[in-house]
């Protein structure tokens, strides 16, 4: 015996099986088309072949539940523009390790950053305490200090990382190779009577890394807070005593006087408020 059900319209089927199939996800629709075979597209062995809609996979549109690609707020920042120039004066403070016998001082400087697509920062900088650097002497059992300057070049490879970055927030980590430069030179350092006249001039090289907070004002205007460890090849550290007074060496040969892990290393520590435009 058969029973046929009439009057029942297209609408009301589809509503019928919905009622019947489980919910299905996005990425099970999406393999459900994918799997469907070639008949219910009309095709079989040559022959068209009218196949019955599937009412779940047609009503439900899965196009727009496809993942999502990832996306960065910082990251258009850095790559919409083939290249960017950023110029950046910058105050600080320099700590200079014990072996230096350098007073810590406030520093000033620039820097000219070549940033290139791929989050690289090429960056070119130069610092200086200018005249008022102080450097620690001794005359048998009196100190002083022998005024002049210390400046420091580097040229170093900065990479941004959206990853540990927020909007506006920029995260830039790096390291580079610097030169340092000291030039003291001052009479008189024990008092007008004395009559002892220092002076003390070399340069050094070094390593640094670094790590950097930039935080964007404007598309071109920047403000950051860096910090960054120079490791300083300091032979000159191992003598006791290596400048000179009225012309005459002081140094003591032999004696060992650079108390750091490593023989002839120094460190010297920097912080500093950066000002940026970029272009």
């Amino acid at each position: 015996m058969q029973f046929q059900v009439r009057g029942l319209g297209p609408l009301a089927a589809g509503l019928l099986a919905l009622l019947l199939v489980p919910a299905a996800s996005a990425g099970e629709l999406d393999q459900a088309r994918i799997a469907r075979p070639a008949s219910a597209q009309g095709l079989t062995l040559g022959k068209s072949v009218e196949m019955p809609a599937n009412p779940v996979l047609d009503m439900v549109e899965t196009g727009d539940l496809s993942p999502i690609d990832d996306f960065h707020p910082e990251t258009d920042r850095w790559t919409a523009r083939t290249n960017r120039i950023r110029i950046t004066p910058f105050v600080g403070v320099w700590f200079f390790s014990r072996e230096l016998d350098i007073r810590h001082d406030v520093c000033m400087g620039v820097r000219l950053n070549w940033e290139v697509p791929g989050f690289i920062g090429i960056r070119l900088d130069f610092g200086v305490v200018p005249e008022y650097s102080r450097l620690e002497v001794k005359n048998g059992t009196s100190s002083g200090y022998l005024q002049g300057t210390v400046a420091n070049f580097n040229l170093s490879l900065g990479i941004f990382n959206p990853e540990l970055s927020i909007e506006g927030l920029a995260f830039w980590a790096g390291f580079g190779l610097g030169l340092w430069y000291y030039s003291y030179d001052e009479d008189d350092i024990f008092g007008s009577t004395t009559g002892v006249n220092g002076e003390f001039n070399d340069t050094n090289i070094g390593g640094n890394i670094f790590l950097e907070l930039d935080y964007k004002i404007t598309d071109i205007f920047h403000v950051s807070l860096g910090l960054r460890e120079h490791i300083i090849y300091a032979e000159h550290t191992n003598d006791g005593r290596f400048y000179e007074f009225n012309d005459v060496e002081q140094s003591f040969n032999g004696e060992d006087r650079n108390d750091g892990i490593i023989d002839e290393l120094a460190v010297v520590t920097e912080l500093t408020l950066n000002f940026s435009v970029l272009f």
